[in-house]
């Protein structure tokens, strides 16, 4: 009886952890005593964030390469349940993307934007990437949010950064 309320239960708090306009427990039946635990609070992420880059092979060359995805995802171990160095990197990253993403939805200026930590931080990564795939011309990023229960429709361009000179010696000029 125990092991049936405790599933019970459980299943009742993922139930009402789903986004309210898709099933609200709560408003359907007060007399239940939900917790009103949030996964990922205050609302559960329901978009993905990607970092696109493309770049010149060549300074002053017209043709610019296919946009590419930096990743975010790390490889799963059994060993990375318990202990997982390695996706802190990918972590900063998300987070820089989404730093950004806030700046613009607070009303930030574009100029405000690119001299930001984070815009910053991701500019440099781009630019480190693309040097050690031999690149020497110029480079751009873009951040895109998915939906991806919306399909191509979900898709939304968040920045696309203006072209930047991998032959700058000055990229990591922190104010």
């Amino acid at each position: 009886m125990m092991t049936a309320a405790l599933i019970g239960h459980i299943v009742l708090t993922i139930c009402d952890n789903i986004p309210d306009d898709k099933l609200q427990l709560q408003t359907r039946l007060p007399s239940l005593k939900i917790p009103q635990w949030r996964f990922f609070a205050p609302n559960p992420g329901i978009e993905d964030l990607y970092v696109m880059y493309r770049y010149q092979k060549e300074l002053g060359k017209p043709e610019w390469s296919n946009w590419k995805n930096i990743s975010f995802q790390t490889k799963a171990t059994l060993l990375s349940t318990f202990w997982n160095p390695g996706n802190r990197a990918q972590k900063a990253l998300f987070d820089t993307a989404q730093q950004i993403r806030t700046l613009g939805s607070y009303g930030a200026t574009f100029d405000w934007v690119v001299r930001s930590q984070g815009y910053r931080l991701l500019s440099d990564v781009v630019r480190d990437k693309c040097r050690n795939e031999g690149v020497r011309g110029r480079c751009q990023f873009m951040i895109l949010a998915s939906v991806p229960q919306e399909g191509k429709q979900g898709l939304n361009p968040i920045m696309v950064s203006p072209e930047m000179d991998l032959s700058d010696k000055q990229d990591r000029n922190y104010v």
